[in-house]
């Protein structure tokens, strides 16, 4: 799993990604460092010969391995959201406020690793930690905290404005506390 996930991340693709759209990155990311072109001429001085040929190799490889992978069968991602269960439902109706710990409590009563819900939320686990242990000087804005919650609450399948609707008071009282 790690290593396919690792071919989507040097292909610069999402891993829901299918076989033309890694075709159509690989073209693009090999035109792109195979040749003189002003992106790679501008990095030439961090950039050398010697990195730019093991990166080459690197895409060439994960080209190779996704299009094999994907034509035969493409592994299972880790599922978007579980099916709640009636004992699981009866849980959620009894928390009263959405906070970061109850969020993580709701994901660990789940059984969902950090490590899943960035496979498909992209969603780096460092800041899923952060919602989660409400860190907020993590977020430059409320906006990115906004869509982080929101692609948090779907993969859980929560209500998501009921969740943004206890969470972001924390980070508003918050924010409005901090010197600027």
């Amino acid at each position: 799993m790690e290593t396919y996930l690792k071919y989507f991340d040097i292909l610069e693709l999402p891993p829901e990604a299918g076989i033309e759209d890694v075709k159509k990155n690989y073209t693009y990311l090999k035109n792109l460092y195979s040749g003189d072109s002003i992106e790679i001429t501008a990095l030439n001085s961090d950039f050398s010969q010697e990195l730019q040929q093991e990166y080459l190799t690197r895409l060439d490889e994960a080209n190779e391995n996704l299009i094999l992978i994907l034509e035969n069968k493409k592994p299972e991602l880790p599922a978007q959201a579980k099916n709640i269960d009636e004992d699981l439902k009866g849980w959620l109706a009894g928390i009263n406020c959405f906070s970061g710990a109850a969020l993580k409590s709701v994901r660990e009563k789940m059984g969902i690793d950090l490590k899943d819900m960035f496979a498909v939320t992209r969603i780096q686990p460092e800041y899923l930690e952060d919602i989660e242990n409400e860190v907020f000087d993590s977020f430059r804005a409320e906006v990115y905290l906004r869509s982080y919650i929101i692609e948090y609450t779907r993969y859980l399948s929560l209500d998501t404005n009921k969740v943004l609707a206890d969470y972001l008071p924390r980070y508003r009282s918050w924010d409005a506390k901090r010197i600027r």
